[in-house]
């Protein structure tokens, strides 16, 4: 007996189970925002405050609903992709001569080849063809991308209560534009790392310890430094690193403090808090009577290192004085 093919519930079977990882698929990119939107409202956060944090209107809350309401009745969101798609005009042979050039040649990119073809052969094709050979013999697997190619910057994933940094934004009052950032330290065999904190308009030092650098981590020392400063918190200004994203994003939003981030490969503009990580790497982790062996001892006398910082080191910016000095003249002016 001879078959020729399976029995017809194999089929159905088989349909239905790649029907069902696609409306899992589709389900995921719209169940999470719904839920999020669902559960703030119902803590009495308004539609707009809402907007902001999750980075979308309230007209794609309400498409994203009816789009699950309708996957529930296994009716799929219409794709966007074009119905008719251009298909290639290049000679087959010229194509395989690209293929050529570029297996001899992998560091090779398509304005390289484009020339080559033009000289050595007189093929006149633009670049951004070139490119689309490449990058179609590139998914088949038949070449590689070049390690000299450009790699693709990963994306920062903030949740949208952060916004980007302004070039014009400065501090008119202590708490505002508070430069947050760490750094990594090597001492007495520990390896620590250093959050730290600083006022741009106090100059005004927070500082603590931890063993790691997480997003878990940069809440607790958040946390830590409200409780210290002599001033209210209003805004905090980071770098674009994974341990200001998650946790230390949604702390800002519960606590109603802005959030701003930096543009990528900027650290001047957060020169204020890299100039104090300076002067502690300087004047205290390189000290040579600092025995501190775990990283509770080492946070005790850092803390140590704060207070003398904030209450004894003058200021040539602040004229002569502290920190809190500077503060307290404020406080009594205003």
């Amino acid at each position: 007996m001879q078959l020729f093919g399976l029995h017809k519930s194999f089929y159905k079977l088989s349909s239905y189970a790649i029907r069902e990882k696609n409306k899992s698929k589709v389900r995921s990119i719209y169940e999470k925002p719904v839920k999020q939107w669902d559960k703030l409202k119902a803590e009495g956060v308004s539609d707009k405050v809402i907007s902001e944090f999750l980075g979308i209107s309230r007209a794609s809350y309400y498409r994203y609903r009816r789009i699950l309401h309708n996957l529930r009745k296994n009716i799929y969101p219409t794709s966007k992709a074009p119905k008719h798609k251009r298909s290639s005009q290049i000679d087959e042979n010229i194509r395989q001569l690209i293929l050529m050039i570029r297996r001899e040649n992998p560091t090779y990119g398509k304005n390289k080849i484009y020339i080559i073809l033009a000289r050595e052969h007189s093929i006149k094709l633009s670049e951004s063809s070139v490119g689309r050979v490449i990058k179609n013999f590139q998914d088949r697997g038949l070449i590689q991308k070049s390690i000299s190619a450009p790699r693709m910057r990963r994306r920062r994933r903030f949740k949208g209560h952060a916004k980007a940094w302004e070039y014009n934004m400065k501090a008119t009052k202590p708490g505002e534009m508070i430069q947050i950032d760490h750094m990594s330290v090597s001492k007495n065999q520990l390896s620590i790392k250093h959050f730290q904190a600083w006022d741009p308009k106090s100059k005004f030092i927070f500082a603590d310890v931890f063993s790691r650098a997480s997003s878990s981590v940069a809440k607790t020392f958040l946390h830590a430094f409200i409780k210290q400063a002599p001033f209210k918190i209003t805004s905090i200004q980071v770098d674009g690193g994974s341990e200001f994203m998650k946790e230390f994003e949604e702390e800002c939003f519960k606590l109603g403090i802005k959030l701003f981030v930096l543009p990528p490969k900027r650290p001047q503009y957060n020169g204020g808090v890299e100039r104090g990580n300076r002067i502690f790497r300087e004047e205290f982790y390189e000290r040579k009577d600092l025995i501190a062996d775990s990283i509770g001892a080492m946070s005790f006398d850092l803390k140590i290192s704060i207070k003398k910082y904030n209450n004894f080191r003058p200021h040539f910016n602040l004229k002569g004085l502290t920190p809190m000095q500077y503060i307290q003249q404020n406080l009594e002016a205003a």
